[in-house]
């Protein structure tokens, strides 16, 4: 029974499907299965260390049967277990992120129509750089943020509708920036104030759009547009009653 039992249970089949397999109870398939892997684990601790040197006792602990023996109870052991061993232990430091990756970045993150997350990094690199250039060591560099409203603008053209900078604390590395405008285009740049109070950016984000905070209003310049139609205005009242973005910040 106890043979038919470790066959079994080298095959791959659990302890209840042996149980199912030969009609016994799982107490009774459970008893035997501990006492094989305890006499294993005995026979392991008897052999004399010098039996390692004896080519004859070498071949005959590596003999195909005992090894596929020891390795199947391992890895039903292992198998046994409901959390899986790296969680359990694992070298020091496998599941630690590190401090910073040493890039240049800005990545700003939506949280709402008003509030977006920004993080950022500057690389060694470049703060030996600017150490160079201003003769002060990076942290005595005063650091600033700028926000930039660049809705319908190019970027890159260096234009902007608005702007607006302040100052930040040293060894600040993420910013939550609000209040902002829904349905607009932002970019956020970080960077350092020079001698005379100049902004100097070091990384910028790419242009993102914060959500609408209502909806889009479907139908909302029907009656504008009927009233011109059928020659009750001279010319669409659209672009004479909409301030600046509102119909952008609606329509699109």
């Amino acid at each position: 029974m106890e043979e038919k039992i470790v066959s079994l249970k080298q095959q791959g089949l659990t302890l209840k499907q042996i149980a199912a397999e030969l009609d016994v109870p799982i107490g009774k398939v459970q008893y035997a299965w501990r006492k094989w892997r305890n006499q294993q684990q005995e026979l392991e601790e008897v052999v004399p260390v010098k039996q390692k040197s004896n080519k004859k006792a070498k071949a005959k602990a590596k003999a195909p049967g005992a090894t596929s023996r020891k390795q199947v109870a391992t890895a039903k052991e292992t198998s046994d277990v409901n959390v899986s061993p790296l969680l359990a232990k694992g070298p020091e430091g496998y599941w630690q992120l590190p401090d910073r990756y040493n890039v240049d970045f800005l990545h700003a993150v939506v949280q709402s129509p008003n509030s977006v997350y920004v993080c950022w990094e500057v690389s060694d690199l470049v703060k030996e750089t600017l150490e160079l250039q201003f003769m002060r060591r990076w942290e005595e560099l005063p650091k600033a943020f700028r926000i930039l409203d660049v809705t319908l603008l190019d970027y890159a053209s260096g234009h902007a509708n608005r702007s607006y900078t302040f100052d930040l604390p040293e060894m600040t590395n993420s910013w939550f920036v609000r209040p902002l405008d829904p349905n607009t285009t932002y970019v956020f740049e970080f960077g350092i104030r020079t001698m005379e109070g100049e902004f100097l950016p070091i990384v910028a984000s790419a242009p993102l759009d914060t959500p609408r905070a209502e909806p889009a209003g479907i139908g909302r310049f029907a009656e504008p547009v009927r009233r011109w139609q059928y020659g009750e205005v001279d010319s669409p009242e659209l672009l004479d009653t909409l301030p600046k973005y509102a119909a952008y910040r609606h329509v699109r």
